[in-house]
């Protein structure tokens, strides 16, 4: 199970081209979906945008492009960041 990698034997396995970063981000949306109800840990999830940003990450893998050693890998940002379109609530 992706979700239950950690980030080093995730990123070896993106760059190995034995996951894709569709695969990895649609795990970790299943993941969030399916304990979210009860943790409350998300406020806004950017589904669309992980989705769009995995299959730019694929797109450039695919052609060969050296990319850093974290691409393609999920991450979540505390929402007192500020983010372009993404609402910023400090948690409130």
């Amino acid at each position: 199970m992706l979700a239950h990698l950690t980030v080093a034997e995730l990123a070896e396995k993106l760059q190995k081209k034995e996951v894709s970063a569709r695969e990895a981000a649609l795990a970790a949306l299943e993941r969030i979906e399916a304990l979210d109800r009860k943790i409350k840990a998300y406020i806004t999830v950017t589904a669309d945008e992980a989705l769009a940003a995995a299959d730019a990450v694929d797109a450039r893998r695919s052609k060969g492009e050296q990319l850093g050693p974290l691409a393609g890998v999920p991450m979540a940002l505390k929402d007192n960041l500020c983010t372009n379109g993404v609402p910023t609530t400090c948690a409130s």
